[in-house]
C-alpha cells in the first residue's frame, strides 16, 4: 500500500527506523517571512512601551509631593552626631 500525503510517508519512515526527509517533517516553507515578523513585533512592542513610558511619565512624578525638595529633607541629616538634649523635636509625641 503507497501512501502519498506527507503525514503517510513520515509515519512510515519513523515506523521502518529509516530517517525522514526534510521536506516531510519541515513546520513551513523556507524563507524569511517569520524573522521579519519577529522583528516587526518586537520593535511595535518596544515602541508601544516606550510610548505608555512617555505618556505615564510625569503622572508618576507628580505622585510624589517633595519632588525636588530632597535636598531640604536630606539636610536635617547632615549633623555628624545626636542632638543636644531638648533641641529636637519630640516625632513620637504620644496622643493626648
Amino acid at each position: 500500500m503507497t501512501h502519498h500525503d506527507p503525514h503517510s510517508e513520515a509515519a512510515d519512515a519513523v515506523h521502518e527506523g529509516r530517517p525522514v526527509d526534510a521536506q516531510y517533517v519541515r513546520g513551513a516553507r523556507p524563507g524569511k517571512r517569520m524573522l521579519v515578523l519577529l522583528i516587526v513585533s518586537a520593535g511595535a512592542a518596544a515602541i508601544l512601551l516606550l510610548g505608555m513610558w512617555f505618556v505615564s511619565n510625569g503622572g508618576f512624578a507628580s505622585q510624589n509631593p517633595n519632588t525636588g525638595a530632597q535636598a531640604v529633607d536630606a539636610a536635617a541629616f547632615d549633623n555628624s552626631g545626636p542632638p543636644a538634649a531638648g533641641t529636637a523635636p519630640n516625632v513620637n509625641q504620644p496622643a493626648n
